[in-house]
């Protein structure tokens, strides 16, 4: 299975629902559409994300695959289409604009969660979309 690795606390937003968009500045590659996907938190702890976001930065999982998803779709991002959808979080309340960098010329790569792992799977992370075996794939 292809995996992704996410600094905290942005895997665990993603494993809890909370984010359904990871910006990235490239375009998801189209055969990774659709197709399952390990989300997993890499060692790499942003502080003061966690506290903003409601978690504690030493107990959140890192270095271990958090959740199995899918993207679904991509897009680019302009100004007109991140004033829209900054627009439609605000008279939400959905926080999702919180969780990204929605600048224009960036991507947002959208995400359907399929299974959150719990508990979490220990893995050795790596840069870009690697290829993850779950030893335990068959016990779940």
């Amino acid at each position: 299975m292809k995996a992704l690795s996410l600094w905290q606390p942005w895997a665990s937003l993603m494993a809890d629902s909370r984010k359904k968009i990871e910006t990235r500045h490239w375009r998801p590659p189209l055969w990774l559409l659709n197709q399952p996907v390990a989300i997993h938190a890499a060692m790499k702890v942003d502080a003061y994300a966690c506290e903003d976001f409601g978690y504690d930065r030493n107990m959140i999982p890192r270095g271990q695959v958090v959740c199995i998803g899918a993207f679904y779709k991509w897009e680019k991002f302009d100004e007109l289409y991140k004033q829209w959808m900054m627009e439609r979080w605000l008279n939400s309340g959905d926080e999702e604009g919180n969780y990204g960098d929605f600048s224009a010329g960036r991507y947002g790569w959208f995400f359907r969660l399929t299974e959150k792992l719990n508990p979490p799977i220990p893995a050795k992370g790596h840069q870009g979309i690697w290829n993850w075996e779950c030893v335990e794939a068959s016990e779940r």
